[in-house]
């Protein structure tokens, strides 16, 4: 499910760990295309130059201290690499909940052209399939 540091989706990883559900979070770098460019958000950028680190691997760490598992895409080889160097080293508790608690909460993706078909088929809105809860 979309997660990263500006959309938590806290109540639902909350859900899926009180059922013993593992979370697999995608987009875990926000997305520039769409408009949540979290490599270039500036509490990401203050955090990730502290710890040597680049954003990528902040945002990447983030989402695994929190105890999910990270679909992060690149198509670049570096970044590739980059991203793997995210196993030895922790963001300071501190740092962390600066993290968590970044307040303009986004989603990247909204299901809207995934999930919903206007013309045929039993879900013509996203209203039909979600109920908002999570």
């Amino acid at each position: 499910m979309e997660m990263h540091p500006g959309w938590r989706n806290d109540k639902m990883l909350e859900a899926c760990q009180k059922k013993g559900i593992h979370v697999t979070a995608y987009s875990p770098l926000g997305s520039q295309a769409n408009g949540r460019d979290l490599i270039h958000d500036s509490t990401v950028e203050k955090i990730a130059k502290k710890l040597n680190k680049s954003p990528g691997q902040v945002l990447v760490r983030w989402a695994i201290q929190r105890g999910t598992s990270v679909i992060p895409k690149s198509t670049n080889p570096d970044r590739i690499k980059e991203n793997m160097h995210v196993f030895n080293w922790v963001i300071p508790d501190q740092d962390f909940n600066v993290l968590s608690n970044i307040s303009d909460q986004e989603r990247v993706l909204h299901g809207e052209d995934l999930f919903v078909n206007k013309n045929d088929g039993p879900y013509r809105s996203v209203a039909d399939i979600w109920d908002h809860e999570y």
